[in-house]
């Protein structure tokens, strides 16, 4: 059986198409520098120096990230169980709704999302992951779904419910540090 050789063209087209795929090639091109560059959530963190154990929660996505810190704060708060979907634990006979979020990159700030007035709870945790751990403030939901929708600091959202920044909502939360604090204000 006879083996011709390769057509030299054949060969340096695939040597070129296989190294400039390559991320040793890619890796200079304008988007790639670009991307590089522009600040996300876990540059800004890992710039904070955050704690490498708040950096394992930076980088899980938003639904792991919400689901995993629900669980924390139920834990570590000592909550009971929820009572329907509508709500995320209890204390005291309270209901309570537990939103969790991460500051935006570049800025301590945030947004709490799918706030709902006609679901079943007494109280919010809002909880931000800070870079040494959490930050947590409680408010009453009368209060967030009256008065501060009326004021304009919590906004409709569309068809997810409502929502507020951190930094617009801050003067009206209460924060909360020990497990004392939670159970003194939830009443």
């Amino acid at each position: 059986m006879l083996v011709s050789n390769p057509d030299p063209v054949e060969v340096r087209d695939h040597v070129e198409t296989s190294v400039i795929l390559s991320s040793a090639f890619w890796k200079h091109t304008k988007t790639f520098i670009e991307m590089k560059n522009t600040e996300t959530q876990l540059k800004y963190y890992t710039r904070r120096n955050a704690d490498s154990e708040v950096l394992q929660l930076v980088a899980l996505d938003s639904k792991p990230f919400g689901s995993v810190a629900e669980k924390m704060m139920v834990e570590i708060f000592k909550l009971g169980p929820r009572t329907s979907s509508q709500n995320d634990g209890t204390l005291n006979g309270k209901k309570i709704e537990i939103k969790t979020a991460r500051y935006w990159k570049g800025t301590d700030d945030c947004i709490w999302q799918h706030l709902e007035p006609d679901h079943d709870y007494e109280y919010v945790l809002f909880i931000i992951l800070d870079f040494h751990g959490w930050k947590v403030w409680c408010i009453k939901k009368s209060l967030l779904m009256g008065e501060l929708r009326e004021k304009k600091i919590v906004t409709n959202q569309g068809k997810q419910g409502w929502w507020t920044r951190k930094s617009v909502i801050l003067p009206y939360l209460t924060p909360l540090k020990t497990l004392e604090d939670v159970q003194g204000f939830v009443r």
